[in-house]
C-alpha cells in the first residue's frame, strides 16, 4: 500500500501520542508492510505537495495581481513565472514513487524511485532515531522520531512532542520489530539499541 502525500503530513503535525501507539499496535511493522519475507515502505515524496501548494499560490497571486492591478502584475510576472517553474520542478521530482525495502535474508535495504534502484546498503546505514528542537522563550525540548538513513529521504514518523520517554520506548519497540538500529538524540548515550555494526574488512593475509 502506498502511502499519500497528505497522510505523511498529518502524521507529521496532527497525530497524538496516543493515535501513534494505536498505529503500531495495529501494524508492527509500522511505517513498513510485510510483504514474503521483507519489510516495504511506499510512499510519495512531500515536494509534490509542497509544489502544489506553490503551484496554487502562485496562479492565485498573478489572478489577483491582474485583476486589481495590470500595471503591477508586468512588473511582477517575473516572479510569477519563476514561481511557477519551481512549483513544476518539485511536482515533477516528488510525482515518482519512491519504495524502500528492508531484506533481513540479505541483510541489506533498497532504495527505489518509480522502478530505479537508486541504493543499495547494509542494514547498518538505515536507522530510527529520535531528534530534537528547541521552542519557546525558554528553549524547550521537543522531540520526534524519524527514519533515516544512507541516501534515502528522511521521514518523521510523528509530529513534535514533549514526551521523552514514549518516544523513545514508541522509538526502540518500531526498531525491534523492524530490526534496525535505533538511536537516541545524544551523540553518546547509553539508551542506543544498536543491532547491526558496521563490517569490518578482513586484513589481508599479505606476507612480505
Amino acid at each position: 500500500m502506498t502511502i499519500g502525500i497528505f497522510n505523511k503530513y498529518r502524521d507529521k503535525l496532527f497525530v497524538t501520542n496516543q493515535a501513534f501507539t494505536s498505529k503500531i499496535l495495529q501494524n508492527p511493522s509500522f511505517p513498513f508492510i510485510k510483504k514474503d519475507d521483507v519489510f516495504v515502505y511506499e510512499y510519495f515524496h512531500e515536494s509534490l505537495l509542497n509544489g502544489a501548494l506553490l503551484l496554487l499560490a502562485s496562479t492565485i497571486g498573478m489572478a489577483v495581481y491582474v485583476t486589481v492591478d495590470s500595471v503591477a502584475a508586468h512588473s511582477c510576472i517575473s516572479f510569477f513565472v519563476f514561481s511557477m517553474g519551481v512549483s513544476l520542478w518539485l511536482i515533477s521530482s516528488g510525482a515518482c514513487r519512491r519504495r524502500l525495502v528492508i531484506d533481513h535474508s540479505k541483510k541489506e535495504y533498497r532504495f527505489y524511485i518509480h522502478t530505479h534502484l537508486r541504493h543499495r546498503g547494509p542494514l547498518n546505514q538505515i536507522y530510527i532515531r529520535i531528534i530534537t528542537q528547541k521552542t519557546g522563550a525558554q528553549g524547550t525540548l521537543m522531540y520526534r522520531l524519524i527514519l533515516n538513513g544512507y541516501k534515502i529521504d528522511c521521514h518523521a514518523l510523528c509530529g513534535f512532542s514533549e514526551k521523552y520517554r514514549l518516544l523513545e520506548c514508541q522509538g526502540k519497540t518500531i526498531a525491534s520489530n523492524l530490526q534496525l538500529n535505533y538511536f537516541d538524540y545524544l551523540e553518546s548515550s547509553k539508551r542506543h539499541f544498536v543491532i547491526h555494526r558496521p563490517i569490518r574488512p578482513k586484513p589481508s593475509n599479505v606476507k612480505f
